[in-house]
C-alpha cells in the first residue's frame, strides 16, 4: 500500500484518511486503486464493525485530480481514454463497494467536499460535517458530467429539483445547507468533529452486524419495489435476523434491562435483492 490513504483501527472502527493534503486530497489513480483495495479488504474482515472516511488537512476531498487528467489530454486518444478511464472505473467501483458493503460507512467531512468528494459523501450510509465544511459539484465548470453515483444518490437524498440545482450551477453550499437538504445527518463545530465522529462511529460499531446489513439493503432496494414486494423482503430479512445469535442476545438484553453486546464475528448472509 502507498500512503495516499492512512488507516487507523480502534475498537472495531477503521478510519481511512485521504492523505494528499497539499492537493486537497484530490483523487488520483493511486488513491482510487488504494481506496478500492482497502474497502474490499475491510468488508471481508469480521473484526471491522464500521468504516470512517475523512481527509487530512483542509479538505475532505476536492474532487478528482484535474492536473493529472489535464496532462492526459496530451496523450493519444487511445492512451488518454485508458488513463482517465482507469481512474473513473476505480472511482465508480469504490462507490459500489460502499453501497454493497455489509459494514456501516460514515463520512466525516472536514473542509471542502467537491466533485467526486461530494459524490463520496452522498454514497456513505451516514455523514457528519464540521460547521465550516463546504460542498460543491464543480463538474460543469470543468466541462464534464458527474460521476461517483452523484446523479443516483443526490436526487434520492434531496429530491430531483434540488439535486439538479446542486449539479447544474456549481454553487458552493455550507454545512447548514447540506444538513437542510439531507446530504449530511449532523453538523458540529469544527473543533468537535473528531470527537463527534468517534462517538457516532462507536455507536455504529455496536450495532448488530446482521441486522444492519439487512436494514441497509432493505432501504437501498425499497425505491425499486412495490409495497407488497418490500413487505415480503422485510419479512424474509426479519426471519433471517431471528435465526441469528444477535437476536438471542438482543432479546435477552431487553428482558434483562441491559445494553446488548452483539457478536464481532457475525456471519452475514449475502444480500439477495428481492424483485417485485
Amino acid at each position: 500500500m502507498t500512503d495516499t490513504i492512512l488507516a487507523t483501527h480502534a475498537n472495531g472502527v477503521v478510519t481511512l484518511t485521504f492523505n494528499r493534503p497539499d492537493a486537497l486530497n484530490a483523487l488520483g489513480e493511486a488513491m482510487a486503486v488504494e481506496l478500492c483495495s482497502r474497502l474490499e479488504r475491510l468488508t471481508q474482515e469480521p473484526g471491522v464493525r464500521a468504516i470512517v472516511l475523512t481527509g487530512a488537512g483542509r479538505a475532505f476531498m476536492a474532487g478528482g485530480d484535474v492536473r493529472a487528467m489535464r496532462a492526459a489530454l496530451d496523450l493519444s486518444a487511445a492512451r488518454r481514454e485508458r488513463a482517465i478511464g482507469k481512474l473513473v472505473r476505480h472511482a465508480q467501483r469504490a462507490v459500489e463497494l460502499i453501497a454493497h458493503s455489509s459494514k456501516p460507512v460514515l463520512a466525516s467531512v472536514n473542509g471542502a467536499a467537491a466533485g467526486y468528494g461530494l459524490a463520496l459523501v452522498a454514497a456513505c450510509d451516514v455523514a457528519i460535517a464540521a460547521d465550516d465544511a463546504t460542498f460543491t459539484s464543480a463538474y460543469n465548470r470543468l466541462g464534464t458530467s458527474p460521476d461517483g453515483g452523484a446523479t443516483f444518490t443526490l436526487p434520492r437524498l434531496m429530491g430531483t429539483r434540488t439535486a439538479a440545482q446542486w449539479l447544474y450551477f456549481d454553487e458552493r453550499y455550507s454545512a447548514a445547507d447540506a444538513l437542510r437538504v439531507g446530504l449530511v445527518n449532523w453538523v458540529v463545530p469544527a473543533a468537535e468533529l473528531a470527537a463527534a465522529t468517534c462517538e457516532r462511529a462507536a455507536r455504529l460499531a455496536a450495532l448488530s452486524p446482521a441486522a444492519f446489513s439487512h436494514t441497509k439493503h432493505l432501504i437501498a432496494d425499497a425505491p425499486r419495489h412495490s409495497l407488497g414486494a418490500q413487505l415480503v423482503a422485510e419479512q424474509r430479512a426479519f426471519l433471517a435476523c431471528t435465526a441469528h445469535a444477535d437476536f438471542r442476545e438482543g432479546t435477552s438484553a431487553f428482558t434483562e434491562r441491559r445494553a446488548p453486546v452483539f457478536g464481532a464475528n457475525a456471519e452475514l448472509a449475502p444480500h439477495e435483492e428481492q424483485t417485485a
